[in-house]
């Protein structure tokens, strides 16, 4: 949707038109009517897709996922371990693709990322080389 934005701002702040607008962002000529009309997509799921191979042994992987937290980061299950394991003990007859992404969907693996957002860390004192600074 930032892109209708970028389309509003083109013509209401800085005047251009719908030909110019077109050729600088690629867009048809409708969707940059649609954009200025301020007619947005309101496609939206209904309901969540059923996955009914997953369903009949996500309790399993999730058993096997819970019990990994307490296992050093290199002897988890990977999606691959995962689907073996299905495979052998359960006589799983779906696709390694399907446990990766139900594994990805589940947000199983995802870690959470810290930024330092105080820049005293940084060393502003440092001065350039005496060579740098005449050029």
């Amino acid at each position: 949707m930032d892109q209708f934005e970028l389309i509003r701002t083109a013509s209401r702040v800085y005047g251009k038109s719908i030909r110019k607008i077109r050729r600088e962002t690629g867009h048809h000529r409708a969707t940059i009517r649609k954009a200025l009309a301020g007619t947005e997509a309101k496609y939206r799921r209904q309901k969540e897709r059923r996955a009914p191979v997953m369903d009949s042994v996500a309790k399993i992987i999730e058993q096997w996922l819970m019990g990994d937290r307490q296992q050093p980061r290199k002897q988890r299950h990977t999606a691959r371990r995962v689907y073996t394991r299905l495979v052998e003990e359960h006589q799983f007859k779906g696709a390694e693709v399907s446990v990766r992404q139900w594994k990805a969907a589940q947000g199983w693996g995802r870690r959470e990322a810290v930024l330092p957002l105080d820049p005293c860390w940084q060393n502003w004192s440092v001065r350039f080389p005496r060579w740098l600074e005449n050029h």
